[in-house]
């Protein structure tokens, strides 16, 4: 799965011998992984022969080397103190009070001069989308409305530039790279166009989203790894890096839910919220589609494409399309983002991705993970990011589940597991669904679980819990963060429908990036269906002690997990629960 002479070549490509963008380029040195990535991406699909994957597009864009985070660095006389201190707020105001050279405000003064549209300013380091290390979600990126004179639009650009500089040092970037003995790192920017186009007050792409050459959490066996994945949501693709609902389409299946075909458990993994730019308010808003999907048709009368309305009929749920004609009934009924008529209308757009992924994957010589904008009408595919996919202990095959005669296994999956092993594990920390269902502050809960990870030293342990770990909204799961998770080796999440959290397919988000390159292994179970064990009697029966919340118990003992990636198969096996703990 790895051509290291072609991923050798890769690495070595330098954008500075490209006549086209060369003259994007502004400063010294590399431009940093994500700049380099993007860049090599584009290239590649235009020199790729195929009409419709040269017609990629790229944003007008400019982007800084290296050598301009130096000059900046250097007019700050006590960085080593401030460094030493790890004190964000100095850090960043440090950085604040510097100026960029005037080479270089000049180059994005020329760049800002014709440019109308939001902006984008981003993150580029020497170490972000490495082979293995993203740093998804480690530094920062931010957008501008890019409204004011040109001087006021330049010097919000130059105040972000420099935001993001001090990122470089914040403890969220030092201990990353600590814990993966990464050492130094040093910052590029890109300064680019944000997807998307003015509609009335609101700026947004229609479609945005994440894919992948190869999927590592497949629902079913009828999905093969080297199909591909799409992880897909109307308006900006910010929400499909976050642990909320998206559409996740298979490219050789794009009818196959992971969800299944019932109407009611598409209904419940549907989106229904999507992120969109205010011109007025100037800041990035969440708007929910059931108030806003009159509106939206003035915009997008194809809205059917993407959404539906769900009613009920009876005891039986079933889906009709919306336009000016829908009618919203008394009975039960809901407006949410199916994509149910997506792949049907929008076939270029699918022939298109099942050429570039792998055609990426080849160039780079790793399966390949990109960010991408799409309007369906216009059929303009528009590239944001490109970078390597790790797929660590993903990738299927080399797992076995052995005899499990005589052992007590409490929870056993049939789709979307990781490929790995993980033996005599010495202790399960579990939350509660009963408790964190009527428990208001769900934030306690994450605290609490980050609390017993501390406490934990070196000790590695399992975590079970309901719906989405890590969600941001806590009511489809356990808000906790990933730096209080680091001392987890596996993950479990619980379906459960009487409570309405439910796992769901994540991968591509931020939180599933840190799982892959940890190595932690991770299953969901759903209670209830078919070929799926959870056994909350052993929860209820074997003796635990209670965590710092009454949600969270601790169990001590021996557990092992046994994933098997090719069969679609995981269990976790109690062997053996301490007493008196």
């Amino acid at each position: 799965m790895q051509d290291q002479e072609t991923l050798n070549r890769y690495f070595a490509w330098d954008p500075r011998e490209d006549p086209e963008f060369s003259p994007w380029l502004v400063g010294e040195g590399p431009i940093g992984g994500k700049g380099r990535s993007l860049l090599f991406a584009i290239r590649k699909l235009r020199a790729s022969g195929d009409e419709n994957l040269a017609s990629v597009r790229i944003a007008p864009s400019r982007f800084l080397g290296v050598g301009v985070f130096r000059e900046v660095a250097a007019q700050i006389p006590n960085l080593a103190e401030l460094r030493r201190k790890e004190d964000p707020e100095a850090l960043e105001s440090a950085f604040l009070q510097t100026t960029l050279p005037e080479y270089v405000r000049e180059a994005l003064r020329e760049y800002l001069e014709g440019m109308t549209d939001p902006v984008v300013v981003r993150s580029s380091s020497i170490l972000e989308d490495s082979i293995k290390h993203s740093f998804a979600g480690k530094y920062l990126s931010t957008f501008l409305l890019n409204q004011g004179t040109l001087e006021e639009r330049l010097q919000a650009v130059c105040e972000q530039i420099q935001r993001i500089y001090s990122r470089i040092y914040f403890p969220t970037a030092l201990s990353y790279r600590a814990k993966h003995g990464l050492g130094e790192d040093e910052m590029g920017i890109i300064v680019m166009r944000m997807a998307g186009r003015w509609r009335g007050r609101t700026y947004y792409p229609t479609t945005g989203g994440v894919g992948y050459s190869r999927n590592m959490r497949r629902w079913t066996t009828r999905v093969r790894m080297e199909d591909g994945i799409l992880r897909f949501v109307f308006g900006l693709g910010t929400m499909s890096t976050k642990r909320g609902y998206a559409r996740n389409f298979s490219l050789t299946n794009p009818m196959l839910r992971p969800e299944g075909p019932n109407p009611y458990k598409v209904m419940k993994h549907a989106q229904e919220r999507y992120q969109v730019i205010d011109g007025q308010r100037g800041e990035l808003v969440t708007l929910d589609v059931k108030q806003t999907w009159r509106d939206l048709l003035t915009q997008h009368p194809d809205l059917g494409i993407y959404a539906q309305l769900y009613q009920t009929d009876g005891d039986e749920g079933y889906f009709s399309s919306v336009d000016y004609s829908t009618v919203l009934p008394e009975r039960f009924a809901k407006i949410c983002f199916t994509f149910e008529d997506f792949p049907r209308r929008c076939k270029p757009f699918f022939t298109r991705m099942k050429a570039l992924l792998p055609l990426l994957e080849q160039s780079m010589g790793v399966p390949a993970d990109i960010e991408y904008a799409y309007e369906p009408r216009e059929d303009e595919l528009e590239l944001l990011q490109c970078r390597p996919l790790w797929i660590g202990g993903s990738a299927a095959g080399g797992a076995r589940i052995p005899d499990l005669s005589g052992r007590r296994t409490i929870l056993r999956a049939d789709r979307m597991v990781t490929d790995g092993v993980l033996e005599n594990v010495p202790v399960l920390v579990y939350v509660d669904h009963r408790i964190y269902s009527v428990e208001p502050d769900f934030h306690a809960v994450a605290r609490a679980i980050g609390l017993v990870n501390q406490t934990l030293g070196d000790q590695r342990y399992v975590l079970v819990a309901p719906g989405r770990v890590g969600s941001s909204n806590p009511e489809l799961g356990v808000p906790v963060q990933y730096n209080e998770l680091t001392q987890c080796a596996c993950i479990v999440e619980l379906g459960i429908p009487r409570s309405g959290h439910m796992p769901e397919l994540s991968y591509g988000t931020h939180f599933f990036a840190d799982l892959e390159t940890d190595n932690v292994l991770y299953m969901p179970v759903y209670e209830g269906e078919r070929h799926n064990l959870y056994d909350e009697t052993w929860f209820d029966e074997a003796p635990y002690a209670e965590g710092p919340h009454p949600a969270v118990r601790i169990y001590r003992g021996s557990f092992s997990a046994y994933m098997d990636g090719g069969e679609n198969t995981g269990v976790l096996v109690a062997d053996r629960v301490e007493t008196g703990c």
